[in-house]
């Protein structure tokens, strides 16, 4: 049996927790209550959706130093109850098989009593032992209450997962983002030596030769007439993931988190490729996209058959050894080329084209607008970078990010790609763009927060921002006056 495990780093392990456990990863509480208890590891009480949830010290209880980098905070959910768990940050996610995972010999009840050892990397990964974690002595768990069990039983799963939401010919389609490899924007294309109606077209990435597939051919949609695709997707394919394919698409609309059990199912009489299509995903303008089954398509004949042809197995292991440790990240433009680690990312909608206008002097607040019945704030990036008069058009993306209590949206241009930061720094973060909430010079130079973003030799460069802390500094209410330009509007 296999199955995924959500990998984050403790100090210098890195550690892995069921993902059906893995709830989320927040921001570092900003205020923790003191709570009686003999055990050292237990560092109080924090907030968390109105919630009190015990806060576990991930470094005291594995007997580690205590980190000199801000920490984040694992919710995991276990034994009808659900707690805290400090880390230093999410690695990936990782699906075992059972004889992948070893059993060191000890003592029963040991907390890191099995370990993946990677034969080709030499990657160590230690399984966390819930069941032993909760039966320590004097642990607490803050149990579920009524409301909770039904918000998890009307979940479906309870476990959402972020989609990518993209057009390709004239279609609304997303699909698992945790899936996408990588993604080219503006791809210089040739011609193939292998063309047909399902592929036109390859790129060179890196050195290897990829088929740009046609994908509104290969789901069985009805397609336009053949266009130089402005945007790629780098899927794998294969029963074993062993190959790699590209798929061509017209422009990035967003990515927003769903659970899967909300996935509406299609009927499938009169589609051409029913396997292909999971079902229906409804954003919450009330617009729909059409959900790919990214394994389905991963195995269809078609796109097989151009996986073998352009021989994309060639290079494949070693490449993801040599990511495996590179931490991905969305690049996206407000004046300035910025990234995020993507896990700050909560999702990213488009801005629209009616939303609750406040009218204040300070043009960095844009405004409200509705996303799943929740209000969220919005603030114009670019005005909080400096520029003096921006007006918002229809094509600007709304980055959400979660607050300590609050969802914040910080409207972007666009949003350009998911990436992997090149080599980034443990104290990046700490050196990452500021902005001048106060309205003076921003305190980090701008130098300071440069990083590399893509492959090693062929990366680019762009402006490191942390936009959960950037929400946290907003949200505690910085209310300082600000200048009032007298020409600058930002509706």
């Amino acid at each position: 049996m296999s199955l995924a495990q959500g990998v984050v780093r403790i100090g210098d392990l890195e550690v892995a927790v069921p993902a059906l456990a893995l709830e989320r990863v927040v921001s570092w509480p900003e205020r923790l209550t003191a709570h009686p208890s003999p055990a050292p590891w237990s560092l109080g009480l924090f907030e968390l959706s109105g919630r009190p949830l015990p806060l576990v010290d991930g470094h005291g209880l594995l007997g580690l130093p205590p980190p000199d980098t801000p920490r984040r905070v694992a919710v995991i959910r276990h034994g009808g109850g659900r707690f805290g768990l400090s880390v230093d940050g999410v690695v990936d996610v990782l699906r075992l098989a059972d004889e992948l995972i070893d059993r060191l010999q000890g003592p029963a009840g040991r907390l890191l009593g099995r370990i993946h050892l990677d034969p080709d990397s030499g990657r160590l990964v230690h399984l966390l032992d819930l069941d032993a974690l909760v039966a320590l002595p004097d642990f607490e768990l803050s149990s579920d209450s009524l409301r909770d069990r039904r918000e998890l039983a009307g979940a479906g799963s309870g476990q959402e997962r972020l989609y990518l939401l993209f057009e390709c010919d004239g279609r609304r389609l997303c699909l698992d983002a945790a899936v996408v490899q990588e993604l080219v924007d503006r791809p210089q294309l040739s011609a193939s030596d292998f063309a047909s109606d399902c592929c036109r077209q390859e790129v060179e990435l890196r050195g290897q030769r990829l088929p740009v597939l046609e994908l509104c051919e290969l789901l069985g949609l009805a397609r336009s007439a053949p266009t130089q695709r402005q945007q790629l997707l780098v899927l794998v394919a294969g029963e074993q993931g062993e190959y790699r394919v590209a798929f061509g698409f017209d422009r990035l609309l967003g990515m927003w988190r769903r659970d899967p059990a909300h996935c509406a199912p299609l009927l499938g009489f009169g589609l051409q490729q029913p396997d292909l299509l999971r079902g229906i995903f409804t954003d919450p303008q009330g617009e729909a996209a059409v959900v790919i089954d990214h394994l389905a398509l991963g195995r269809l004949e078609a796109t097989l058959a151009y996986a073998r042809i352009y021989r994309t197995d060639r290079n494949l292991l070693v490449e993801q050894r040599s990511q495996a440790r590179r931490q991905p990240c969305l690049t996206f433009l407000a004046g300035l080329a910025f990234a995020v680690p993507l896990d700050q990312v909560a999702e990213v909608l488009p801005l629209p084209g009616h939303y609750l206008r406040l009218g204040q002097p300070d043009t960095r607040l844009l405004g409200m607008m509705e996303v799943r019945g929740q209000q969220i704030t919005l603030i114009c990036l670019r005005t909080l970078a400096g520029e003096r008069a921006v007006a918002t058009g229809s094509g600007d993306q709304v980055i959400v990010v979660e607050g300590q209590h609050l969802r914040l949206g910080f409207v972007v241009e666009r949003v350009e790609a998911i990436d992997t930061f090149t080599g980034l720094r443990e104290d990046a973060l700490a050196r990452s763009w500021q902005a001048a909430l106060e309205g003076g010079v921003p305190p980090a130079l701008r130098a300071q927060s440069w990083v590399g973003v893509g492959a090693p030799g062929s990366s680019r460069q762009a402006t490191l921002i942390d936009l959960s802390s950037l929400a946290r500094r907003l949200e505690a209410g910085t209310r300082q006056p600000v200048p009032r330009p007298a020409t600058a509007t930002c509706a």
